[in-house]
């Protein structure tokens, strides 16, 4: 009864298949996301993203940080000198005589013949005492560092990963292709049960493994070694998991989290990765009939029963790498006795403990179980779930807007010409590398073509509206051929390419069919969407999702990504400038004095361009077509509701550009002669962003006309 008890908490924390499904279907497509948007910026880096957001087992209490790794897949590992390949960066495994296991030094191999070079290239190469040559793993270190000055955010690190944000972990990596002979011993030894099968582990061979810049932590040459990590293999073993086994784990967690670490005393940490590890172990020892859920709490004992084993014997194996001993690091002996005092507790008590973890209120969930009480201020299970698919979505959307901002940033500088022709030959030639997938990652090639698709149309919106603009400018019609690019992508999102469609027909004079669009926009972008900004004002890990919005995503598909249910920012690059009213020319030329120095790093790009929220923008858009059409009525309706979303506080998390939106409501107040007033709105825009702000270059304007 207990079990039984256990896992309704535990669904009520959205731990069910319907939820864990949403969770690695998000955080693929952002994995295949990143990458292509790499691809197309011509970097050879491939994105992964490991850890509990994509396994789907963690709980909204749990906090859990995203962790991605960063494969740079123009360098080629070397097993042997064989594995040499020209042209190439290369670099050889070797196990030196001061290496641990899962450790390895990197030699650099000459990319025009299989020699290895004999004196340093770069600054990060390292000649040892017999003349080798050794790529050092502080690489990453100094790149992430660099990265975090020119981002002017605060850096910090643990082991291999870096973090410029918190919550985000990153991690450089190299590929291995071939094995290492420590995984060896895995693929041969004794199993009892039929876990995992023969094809996994034909498939966990075909997967390779990283080489991540970590030294062993005793090593004196720490800074010269790279450590084996078979992550894919770990994420292909989890994903073959039923919901039994992902709810064992998640419960290893929170008593981790919430019992064991507190108990410890900050003396030692078990991790994550431990619980993993017991739950590997456990599911490849135990029956499948044990596997059910009026038996959940027997498997958790089991797992916390192998842990006091290994802190008995001082080795807790790695699964795939058996010598490698776990506790090195993390903890030591004094330590583990301490643990073990811990888990004697756990496991004498029947799993008492679980009462007392207050993460997400699991321990009142149980309480509540059990004697069936009401408590009052308890999340429901509807309201969790709508809150973890609300942020799944919301963050899928944000990584897509980022990808695209950064696409273009490659291009900011471009003339429009050469702009059309890039996005023109990008849309036309699909200029994609096929990415390493293996066969048994059906979902990510799925999701990869998915992406493509994605970005193509949302380039094509681009490219529409800087051909629209180049004609405008030179007096020339405007053609099918351009209205069939913007009609390609006009379904990337709810507004943005409908409302850059009607600036370029209001900039063109034709008023009637600019309504007509503005009138489509509005019809669509109801209370249930939500409002996605990818120029880095957006935080996705703390912007709650309007209710609506998080509601309608409820219908029991995995995918989260509803074009038809977000409103992205409108972006006008300046090769577009033609296309967008006179008002936002200004928000392409924000900088007066030294504001530039203000900037960073991702504003000194967008910033050249003129960027408003989708929302206002369609006010502003009514209030300048209804005033050329005579229509009075509707122009003041349109500058009413511009006002009342830029003041409604309940709309806060749809507005993050509100400097530019107070500036439209303000030049609406300019075109009625209300020019105080609209002295004083320039001035709440000020207040709000006192630098790189088109305020200031209005507020000079407006006053030398008072």
């Amino acid at each position: 009864m207990m079990s039984l008890r256990l896992i309704a908490a535990l669904e009520d924390l959205g731990v069910t298949e319907l939820i864990i499904g949403r969770r690695r279907h998000a955080f693929l497509q952002d994995e295949s996301a990143d990458t292509l948007a790499n691809q197309i910026r011509g970097r050879p880096v491939v994105c992964y993203h490991f850890g509990s957001m994509t396994e789907g087992t963690t709980t909204p209490g749990m906090g859990s940080d995203i962790d991605t790794l960063y494969c740079n897949e123009s360098v080629n590992i070397m097993s042997g000198r064989p594995d040499w390949k020209g042209g190439r960066m290369n670099m050889l495994m070797v196990k030196h005589a001061t290496c641990s296991p899962q450790h390895y030094r990197l030699q650099a191999f000459r990319p025009d013949l299989p020699l290895p070079f004999t004196f340093p290239i770069w600054e990060f190469d390292v000649m040892d005492a017999d003349g080798i040559i050794y790529r050092s793993n502080r690489v990453a270190g100094t790149f992430m560092r660099q990265c975090a000055a020119l981002l002017n955010r605060p850096y910090s690190n643990a082991g291999p990963s870096h973090s410029l944000l918190e919550m985000y972990d990153f991690v450089h990596a190299y590929r291995c292709e071939i094995l290492p002979v420590e995984c060896e011993s895995w693929f041969t030894r004794p199993r009892h049960g039929i876990w995992p099968t023969q094809d996994m582990l034909q498939t966990a061979r075909e997967l390779g493994c990283f080489l991540i810049p970590d030294g062993h932590c005793n090593s004196e040459y720490s800074s010269l070694e790279w450590r084996v990590s078979p992550s894919l293999i770990e994420r292909h073993l989890m994903f073959s998991m039923h919901l039994i086994h992902v709810q064992c784990y998640v419960t290893l967690k929170l008593l981790k989290k919430d019992i064991i670490n507190p108990y410890l005393n900050g003396d030692g940490k078990l991790t994550s990765f431990h619980c993993k590890t017991a739950l590997f172990y456990a599911r490849e020892q135990l029956v499948s009939e044990m596997w059910t859920a009026d038996r959940l709490f027997d498997c958790i004992l089991f797992c916390f029963n192998l842990i006091r084993d290994w802190t008995i014997s001082g080795h807790f194996p790695h699964y795939i790498m058996d010598e490698v001993n776990l506790f090195d690091g993390k903890i030591n002996s004094e330590q583990r006795a301490r643990l073990r005092t811990v888990l004697d507790i756990i496991m004498d008590t029947h799993l008492a403990p679980l009462a007392f973890v207050k993460t997400d209120d699991l321990g009142l969930r149980l309480l509540n179980n059990v004697y069936t009480v009401i408590i009052w201020d308890m999340k429901p299970r509807r309201a969790i779930h709508e809150e973890i698919t609300g942020f799944l979505s919301v963050y899928d959307n944000f990584v897509h807007a980022m990808g695209i901002r950064c696409i273009l940033t490659e291009v900011a500088d471009n003339s429009p010409d050469e702009l059309c022709l890039y996005l023109h030959s990008l849309i036309n030639a699909l200029p994609f590398h096929q990415l390493h997938r293996h066969t048994s990652e059906h979902a990510l090639c799925r999701l990869d073509s998915v992406n493509k698709v994605y970005n193509i149309r949302y380039l094509q919106q681009h490219l529409a509206s800087t051909a629209a603009s180049i004609c405008l400018q030179q007096g020339m019609h405007i053609g099918n051929r351009i209205l069939s690019w913007y009609s390609a992508a006009i379904d990337t999102d709810v507004a943005s390419t409908r409302l850059k469609l009607a600036s370029m027909l209001y900039c063109k004079g034709d008023l009637q069919m600019a309504a007509d669009v503005l009138d489509d926009v509005e019809r669509r972008y109801d209370y249930t969407v939500q409002a996605i900004c990818g120029c880095g004002r957006m935080d996705p890990l703390n912007t709650k999702p309007r209710k609506l919005f998080t509601e309608l995503l409820n219908e029991g598909d995995t995918g989260v990504l509803l074009a038809n249910r977000v409103a992205y920012c409108v972006r006008f690059l300046r090769q577009e400038v033609f296309c967008a009213p006179t008002i936002l020319h200004y928000e392409m030329i924000r900088d007066v004095g030294d504001d530039i120095l203000h900037r960073d790093f991702p504003e000194r790009v967008w910033m050249n361009w003129a960027v408003v929220d989708a929302r206002p923008f369609l006010h502003y858009l009514q209030y300048l077509t209804f005033r050329d059409l005579g229509l009075r009525h509707r122009q003041v309706q349109a500058v009413c509701a511009l006002a009342n979303h830029i003041l409604d506080s309940d709309r806060q998390n749809q507005v993050f550009h509100s400097e530019t939106d107070i500036n439209l409501l303000a030049h609406c107040m300019e075109m009625e002669g209300l020019f105080d007033p609209a002295l004083n709105m320039y001035l709440v825009s000020q207040a709000i962003l006192p630098s790189n702000n088109a305020a200031n270059l209005h507020i000079r304007r407006l006053t030398n006309i008072l």
